[in-house]
């Protein structure tokens, strides 16, 4: 708006000055058309009819009564005078004029007087069009405000190294724009339309939003969801239920509605939660897609959009719900995958992400199987200090039973080193296939970590006892006594004791190709012999 006010001040500053330099104009060259003439005539005697052929061609001249014609009175016209005498002109001009005053010509009054019409009509126009243009404006601001996705900074990355660098974590993997649901050009330009850069979001506050998100209608969302059939229900969990979705562009998504908040800052957590979404760009986070806030009455619907993945998550894998069995390679490559998301939350991301509920079913496969962690709606971003944010704050205890730090559980204190203790436990879950509370008749065996930390330290209960039986014996020793080491670790009662999730994707390194190892790795983070009791 202010350009639009700028462009028509200074066109109609242009227009003022040039009429006012056009009427300066006419008023010195518009002249004076009658001049009168006192002209002296030296020649005695009648000499009336050669004074005005000769000498008063442009010129009315008549002699003053009672100056014996020896002076004339001349009314001329602007373009010429009554000549005088000399060598090269008759000897019968006058000898000398005076030309004192004059009258204003009607006709240049009049023709200025037209002039000055046509440029008040082109200024009143202009007015006219500036107005038109100030509203086609605030029209299209307000048809693009519902569609418009904010835009991430530019960051040159390279994915390969984003995935497998442990200096190198953050991959920009912009997600293709959705066709039929925006015509902006999702080109790292930001929106495009009727205003640049627009990065307040609802009431007063403002929110910035990173990368390509979009806003969708609720009608969109129910329309791709078939109404949010029971059909469509793939996941419910505390807070949500998860829908399979198709876009009218054919695309497949995953459509996480939120159960109904009562409480007042309920609009400001879902906002924050984008906020930080939009933030996490990670081959093995998944990404938002866009997301949806609308109210009916007194009833507000909140939705967030998610890139789909078809292999469900590494849960029901394990118990057999994808229809093949997970193999050991497999298993290996999710951890290596979960294990650089959460690393790349902890050490990349900024700021950097406590996720606070690691867990199996929070850890979705791809087409190609490859692990992404999901649900960040406990997440908390972390100060320099690496505390929460909101660490001050008494609030109920978050998270899933089975996967609780013990620091957590007891004081409620979370840190990094507490998802490090849930990702040991999704470790046991890999080695062993069984879930994290067992329901079984035998005292201390429903807890997963209870049962597990007697048999991790035996080299040949490891091998015998926790290895899950769906795998058949088919895995390399050396690799499942790695990562048993590894779990136990991350199990550790002392915080302080356990390793950060990159020296996790360190030790798990090892066992992946060897285009995906890590150089430089100490040898004491994964010499088993150390710690198994032969």
């Amino acid at each position: 708006m202010k350009l639009h006010t700028a462009v028509a001040i200074a066109y109609l500053s242009s227009l003022i000055w040039i009429q006012q330099i056009h009427c300066d104009e006419l008023s010195d060259t518009s002249g004076i058309n009658k001049w009168i003439c006192k002209c002296s005539y030296t020649y005695q005697g009648n000499h009336s009819y050669a004074v005005k052929s000769n000498c008063s061609t442009s010129c009315d001249c008549i002699p003053d009564s009672g100056g014996n014609g020896s002076t004339w009175t001349c009314t001329c016209t602007a373009k010429g005078f009554p000549k005088l005498a000399s060598e090269n002109l008759d000897t019968n001009c006058f000898t000398a004029c005076q030309c004192t005053y004059g009258s204003l010509s009607m006709a240049r009054v009049s023709k200025k007087h037209i002039s000055s019409k046509v440029v008040v009509i082109i200024l009143l126009l202009c007015v006219i069009l500036t107005t038109f243009a100030f509203l086609a404006s605030a029209l299209c601001y307000i048809y693009r405000r519902d569609k418009r996705p904010i835009q991430a900074p530019m960051v040159s990355s390279d994915k390969e190294t984003s995935c497998n660098s442990a200096t190198n974590l953050l991959s920009l993997r912009t997600s293709s724009a959705l066709e039929s649901e925006t015509t902006i050009d999702f080109s790292i330009s930001t929106f495009t339309g009727c205003f640049q850069n627009p990065s307040s979001l609802f009431r007063n506050r403002r929110w910035n939003i990173h990368g390509t998100i979009i806003q969708f209608s609720y009608s969109q969302l129910e329309s791709a969801t078939k109404n949010f059939s029971n059909s469509n229900l793939i996941g419910v969990g505390g807070s949500s239920y998860v829908y399979h979705g198709q876009l009218r562009n054919g695309r497949t998504v995953a459509i996480k509605r939120l159960k109904t908040w009562g409480e007042p800052d309920a609009e400001s957590l879902f906002l924050t939660e984008i906020e930080l979404l939009s933030r996490l760009h990670h081959c093995h986070v998944v990404p938002l897609l866009g997301y949806c806030s609308e109210s009916f009455g007194k009833t507000t619907e909140r939705l967030l959009v998610f890139e789909y993945m078809p292999n469900g998550n590494l849960r029901e894998c394990l118990d057999g719900n994808s229809g093949r069995d997970i193999d050991w390679a497999t298993r290996v490559a999710i951890a290596i995958g979960a294990a650089r998301g959460l690393e790349y939350l902890h050490e990349a991301a900024a700021p950097r992400v406590l996720h606070s509920d690691v867990k199996s079913t929070n850890i979705l496969l791809d087409d190609t199987w490859r692990a992404k962690i999901t649900d960040l709606g406990m997440a908390k971003c972390l100060r320099a200090d690496g505390l929460p944010s909101s660490s001050n704050s008494q609030e109920k205890m978050l998270g899933t039973f089975g996967y609780f730090a013990p620091e957590y559980a007891i004081i409620g204190k979370a840190s990094l080193k507490s998802d490090v203790f849930s990702f040991g436990v999704v470790l046991l879950e890999l080695i062993s296939g069984r879930k994290p509370i067992y329901k079984s008749t035998n005292k201390g065996e429903e807890s997963l970590v209870i049962w597990a930390t007697p048999r991790l330290q035996d080299r040949r209960r490891v091998i015998m006892e926790l290895a899950d039986p769906c795998l058949n014996g088919n895995f390399p020793e050396e690799e499942m006594q790695i990562m048993a080491y590894l779990a136990k670790e991350c199990l550790l009662l002392d915080p302080d004791d356990r390793p950060t999730m990159s020296e996790v994707v360190q030790i798990l390194s090892t066992m992946a190709p060897q285009k995906s190892r890590r150089r430089n790795i100490p040898l004491y983070f994964y010499q088993v012999d150390n710690f198994i009791k032969i």
